[in-house]
């Protein structure tokens, strides 16, 4: 070999050295959020009511007080290799004023709830061949979207599922997510939700609806630890969690877990099953909201006339209709935002999938007239390619629908009035 070719060989071995230098210092440096912290704490809905939760690496639940009155957390699910934390527990009466946990504020609902926040698909897509730019402000930037909405001050935060999506590990030398670590771990469910949600953790309680990204075959460990409303059960692991109900001061938010419902094809051993909790509103005085992660009738893009993006289970459930208190369904699942209302009377769909994850961009902004399985949209809206998060503001009799984008500027605004939607005769969103 010459001289020449020689140094050549060698001047190119050093540059690849320095880059391969510098993206292991990057990995290493991203490997913990750089706003993770050594706990966590907030408060959600459950089964059961209103309860505290917090995740620390001590070896003891942290102390608590309810309304100055020392009270004992007790734990949910102990350390171990994948999740080497603590996960506590704390059931609060509703009526509680003043709650803290290791000496934290906890936000705790109000009696009536006049702002909502909806967010969902937050997590950062890591999976076989697609590497979402998790480093990347720009093209994850569920952190700023978190902060965004804690700056609303909502009553309550409504996650309509999908947090965890690191499933695969990133490629070397892939600067955009270098570092992220993957697997259903603490690790990567402190990078895909708890580090960047922890300002909107510490502006108000949550409802945390399952996705299917938190099913059994992917990511039910970390769900069942640290967010599932149902008591932990440790390995077992449920096809489907109970529904339950969290009084809003009108109306009544259900949250129902349909991650089990096949999209493409009716599963006629389940479809009786959800029609039962579709029909349940009946028994609930007043009006009545779902929120529940697949939405029913809704579709991210039209091909050969056919709408894609409907359940095919969810529909055939609600053949007959839906309870007349039904007025507006809450979703995510799509990775876009959507609103629309039917000819047929049957209750507003809204999608929230637009927290993070990967974009859906084949969504018309407007679809009046379409045709989606049984019913035919009245008025459909869709803010295509946009990252961001909802607000649902109470007016009098009716609701104030904002899409915004992930810095809360409004790009969208409707009027929800029973189960009709206007977004035409509406003036500037606020």
């Amino acid at each position: 070999m010459s001289a020449d070719r020689i140094t050549e060989t060698s001047t190119i071995r050093s540059i690849l050295f320095r880059r391969l230098a510098a993206v292991c210092a990057f990995a290493l440096e991203a490997t913990t959020p750089a706003d993770a912290a050594s706990s966590y704490v907030w408060a959600q809905f459950t089964t059961g009511g209103l309860q505290a939760r917090a995740v620390t690496r001590d070896a003891a639940c942290p102390p608590a007080q309810i309304d100055g009155v020392a009270a004992a957390m007790t734990p949910r699910a102990s350390p171990d290799a994948d999740f080497p934390i603590l996960v506590c527990t704390l059931d609060l009466p509703r009526s509680a004023g003043r709650v803290s946990v290791d000496g934290a504020a906890l936000a705790l609902p109000p009696p009536r709830v006049d702002r909502l926040v909806v967010i969902g698909d937050t997590g950062c897509r890591l999976k076989g061949l697609y590497w979402q730019e998790c480093n990347s402000p720009d093209s994850w930037p569920f952190a700023h979207i978190a902060t965004s909405a804690a700056a609303t001050a909502p009553g309550l935060v409504l996650h309509v599922g999908d947090y965890y999506y690191r499933e695969s590990a990133c490629p070397p030398l892939r600067g955009s997510c270098a570092g992220s670590p993957h697997g259903d771990n603490w690790a990567s469910w402190e990078a895909d939700f708890f580090a960047p949600a922890a300002p909107l953790l510490a502006a108000a309680p949550f409802v945390f609806v399952r996705g299917n990204h938190e099913n059994c075959e992917r990511g039910r460990r970390g769900w069942a630890r640290l967010l599932s409303p149902t008591p932990y059960l440790g390995d077992a692991c449920a096809l489907r969690e109970p529904s339950y109900s969290v009084d809003l001061g009108g109306p009544t938010l259900v949250v129902m877990d349909n991650t089990a419902a096949e999209d493409r094809a009716v599963d006629a051993a389940l479809a009786p099953d959800f029609a039962r909790e579709l029909t349940a509103a009946e028994a609930i005085r007043g009006p009545v909201w779902y929120a529940f992660h697949k939405p029913i009738y809704s579709t991210i893009r039209v091909t050969a006339g056919a709408t894609i993006g409907d359940n095919k289970t969810l529909g055939e459930a609600a053949r007959a209709g839906l309870p007349s208190n039904v007025q507006a369904l809450l979703s995510g699942h799509l990775h876009t935002f959507q609103a629309a209302s039917y000819v047929e009377d049957y209750p507003i769909q809204i999608v929230a999938g637009h927290g993070g994850d990967a974009m859906d961009l084949f969504m018309p902004a407007n679809f009046d007239g379409l045709r989606i399985d049984r019913v035919t949209v009245a008025q459909g809206r869709s803010v295509g390619g946009v990252f961001g998060f909802v607000t649902l503001e109470r007016e009098k009799e009716d609701w104030l629908l904002n899409d915004r984008d992930a810095e809360g500027k409004p790009l969208l605004g409707c009027l929800l009035r029973g189960r009709k939607l206007d977004c035409d005769r509406r003036g500037p969103s606020r």
